[in-house]
């Protein structure tokens, strides 16, 4: 692949994974720094840089939206995207419609994202009800998907944006941002992320809001994102603004790879996710939630040759 000029500025600022003069670079694109993707895209590039014969690099972008379309042309070869994102990619849907992306294919589902919207934590907002009248971000320019996905945690809260006061930002970070200077009530974000604790150490404490775990309330978030489910999110220290065991809409983040990536070079990366579970949690907490045995799931996109090759000899293609 071709690096661009923010993979150069980032290589300046020490950001990414240096490899050997005589190994084979590829580029793998996330969203900025401080964002689980990032996170997860550096933890995916030092382990497999560390096992296999070459290197991962990772690439920043401000959303993911702008990585798929970069994939499905070659120009550039892995990234981190969820499932609720690649399959209105593939199928040139939504934010995508008339941009089909066939040549997106699957790695492995790396891990459950948990996400929701967080309130300062002596905020007199306990709910999602709580919301009407107060302002949110809204709009996510260069992540519109991220609609799709905060439209259903609030469905399933039981409001939507037209109950709020939106104010028009271009991504999570700078929502997050947003929320931090006191231009909005609440943000949205995933959970464990580094960007909540910085907010958090800002604004002397953050609290999750919850969602009710049952049919009503999934089925409510569905009609927005049909890929989403809730689980719920124990308190520790890596889980800042959760205080209690609180419900959640959770949905897969995927590894992803360009039909243009050989079929050794993915199965060599799967397979260096699959042996490395312990070194991938200690460079990032989050891969706690990665399940070897879970890699392949049923999922509307096509996994990669080089995975597939990868799931049959290890007795985990799902059927």
């Amino acid at each position: 692949m071709k690096f661009t000029k923010s993979l150069i500025a980032a290589a300046a600022l020490g950001t990414l994974f240096v490899g050997t003069a005589n190994a084979e670079n590829f580029g793998v694109g996330t969203m900025s720094q401080g964002t689980i993707t990032y996170s997860a895209g550096a933890a995916i590039s030092k382990v497999v840089s560390k096992t296999t014969d070459f290197q991962l690099r990772v690439q920043p972008f401000s959303g993911t939206t702008q990585v798929v379309p970069q994939i499905n042309n070659g120009e550039m070869d892995f990234g981190l995207a969820n499932v609720i994102e690649t399959s209105a990619a593939v199928d040139g849907r939504i934010v995508f419609e008339g941009r089909p992306n066939p040549n997106l294919r699957v790695v492995a589902v790396i891990f459950p994202l948990r996400v929701g919207f967080f309130v300062r934590k002596y905020s007199e907002i306990n709910s999602f009800k709580d919301l009407r009248g107060r302002s949110l971000p809204v709009d996510y320019a260069s992540q519109a998907m991220i609609n799709s996905v905060t439209n259903s945690i609030l469905a399933a809260g039981g409001i939507s944006t037209d109950d709020v006061e939106g104010v028009p930002v271009p991504n999570i970070a700078r929502a997050a941002d947003d929320f931090a200077t006191g231009k909005t009530d609440a943000f949205f974000f995933g959970i464990g992320a580094g960007k909540v604790a910085q907010v958090s150490a800002k604004v002397d404490g953050l609290r999750l809001l919850p969602i009710d775990d049952n049919d009503a309330s999934l089925s409510a978030a569905r009609n927005h994102a049909s890929s989403v489910y809730i689980t719920t999110v124990k308190p520790t220290e890596r889980t800042v603004g959760v205080e209690q065991p609180t419900p959640a809409i959770t949905y897969d983040y995927l590894l992803l790879a360009g039909k243009h990536v050989s079929d050794d070079v993915v199965y060599a990366v799967t397979k260096a996710l699959h042996d490395n579970k312990k070194s991938l949690i200690r460079s990032f907490g989050i891969f706690r939630g990665f399940h070897a045995d879970k890699m392949a799931k049923n999922l509307p996109v096509k996994y990669h040759a080089g995975a597939v090759r990868f799931y049959k000899e290890a007795g985990l293609l799902p059927q």
